[in-house]
Parts: C-alpha cells; sequence; structure tokens
C-alpha cells in the first residue's frame, strides 16, 4: 500500500493511506503565539498548511490533549470538525465531544473504510517523562501501531511523545513495524534542568534500532522554544549512524511516499 506523509508542524502530520487522511496532533497555530500556563510555552515556527490546505479528513490520532504543542487553539477548533478522532480516555472527558475515542495502552479499535480494508488501530504506551514523578505531571499520553489487510512489510507506528522506557521495549515484542514517526527534539525546560520529556536523538536512534524498522520518520522537533536537539543536530547524527539509509527526512509542505 502506498502511503503519503506531510510534515504540517510540530508532531502535526497528514498521512494519507491509499485516500484514506489521518491528521496527527492538529497544530495550526502561527509564529509568535504564547500560551500561559504552569509553564509558558513560545510557538517559533508555523506551520506548512492550514486546515483548509488539506481538505476532507477522516480521522485525528491525538497522542494527548493536554499540552498546546501537541493540541493548540486552532488545532481544538479543527478537531471539531472532523469525522473521528481516537486519543485518551482523559481526552474524551476533557474535550466532551461525540467524535472523539478512547484507548487505554494495548485497545484496538477497527475503523471501517473501502480505502484501506481492515484498518485498525491500537494504543502503544508512552511514558511523557523519565520519572514516574513527572510522568503523573505530563498526564497521560499513547502512542498508535496502523495496521491494515496485506500489511506484508510491518505497522506503521506513531511514538506519541514519550522517552525510551520498557514499554517501547515491549512493543518491539509484540509488533513487527516498517515504519517508525518518533516524536524527538528533547522537550524540556530549566525549571526541571531539562529532563527530557520526548525522545533525545539517542534514544529515536536506540528505538529504531530495536524496532528493526525500513524507514524511520523524525517529527516533533521544530516550532517551539522548549525544544532542546533541532533540525541540524538530529540530521547530523541519524546520517552519521547505520540509520542513515533508513531516514526518511521530511520537507514541511512537501508529501513522501513510500509503500508498506
Amino acid at each position: 500500500m502506498k502511503v503519503s506523509f506531510l510534515q504540517v508542524d510540530t508532531a502535526c502530520m497528514v498521512i494519507d493511506i491509499n485516500g484514506f487522511v489521518i491528521v496527527t496532533d492538529p497544530a495550526f497555530d502561527v509564529k509568535g503565539t504564547v500560551y500561559e500556563g504552569p509553564r509558558t510555552l513560545y510557538k517559533t515556527g508555523s506551520p506548512s498548511l492550514q486546515p483548509g490546505d488539506i481538505g476532507p479528513v477522516d480521522l485525528v490520532l491525538l497522542s494527548h490533549d493536554q499540552h498546546k504543542d501537541n493540541l493548540d487553539n486552532a488545532g481544538r477548533a479543527f478537531i471539531k470538525t472532523v469525522k473521528q478522532v481516537i486519543s485518551t480516555p482523559g481526552a474524551v472527558e476533557r474535550l466532551a465531544q461525540n467524535n472523539v475515542t478512547g484507548l487505554h495502552e494495548w485497545e484496538s479499535i477497527d475503523v471501517p473504510t473501502d480505502k484501506v480494508p481492515g484498518l485498525r488501530i491500537t494504543a502503544t504506551p508512552c511514558q511523557h517523562a523519565p520519572t514516574q514523578e513527572q510522568t503523573k505531571i505530563s498526564g497521560h499520553v499513547i502512542g498508535f501501531i496502523i495496521e491494515w489487510e496485506g500489511q506484508q512489510k510491518g505497522a506503521l507506528y506513531v511514538s506519541g511523545d514519550t522517552v525510551y522506557f520498557d514499554g517501547i521495549e515491549e512493543i518491539a515484542k509484540r509488533f513487527k513495524v516498517h515504519t517508525a514517526i518518533l516524536h524527538v527534539g528533547k522537550a524540556g525546560f530549566p525549571e526541571i534542568n531539562y529532563m527530557p520529556l520526548t525522545f533525545t536523538t539517542e534514544m529515536a536512534i536506540k528505538t529504531a534500532r530495536l524496532l528493526k524498522v525500513e524507514k524511520f520518520i523524525p517529527t516533533h522537533f521544530e516550532g517551539w522554544k522548549h525544544f532542546n536537539e533541532g533540525a541540524e543536530y538530529l540530521y547530523d547524527q541519524i546520517i552519521h549512524s547505520d540509520l542513515k539509509e533508513k531516514l526518511l527526512w521530511l520537507q514541511p509542505g512537501s508529501p513522501a511516499v513510500i509503500e508498506i
């Protein structure tokens, strides 16, 4: 099956599987937006597309709703217009929308569509910080395994916001993964000594090796002040590793197509 990937902003990506359109972690606010809260967040980049540029969307995969870099103000307006959103049980309660379905870790849901027979989404575990104390503060997050009929090369995995922990090793035991979209950027804040809240580049490389992926797509590393490992460092580290030939480096706004 041919699958198209188009990077929009942060972890927001348009994934087109044979005409079935998925948007991940909707983020459409523009550069300069400031979000007040326990930790003030600063938007330093703008999305390559707005919702009107994408066209009809069949499904949104929302790893979590509680952080603005994964669901910003424009993203919240956007998800009210789509057919179906899959996220955490907590997101179902907070968003209070009829189109949101919550999944617990390892729980699966079939998504009926003639475009992609046998489409199934499985929630995978995430740990949004290296310590249990900070993980509780960060809140519940899930990733996603995307499968369909005839998928002989392995599944499509979207990590969600997570660090490397034993849940990643469990994913490797349960699933054959062809393509991994990994949330990198080493998100962190000075108040917690820049403790990584998402994959560092090193963690992402370790994860891609563990999963024995054929394709590795980094995302979630540009557009915010609290990202501490940017594009130049990330790209350099990967192309000087054994994953060089497996890297699919997306240019924002420009789709890339592979076979899965």
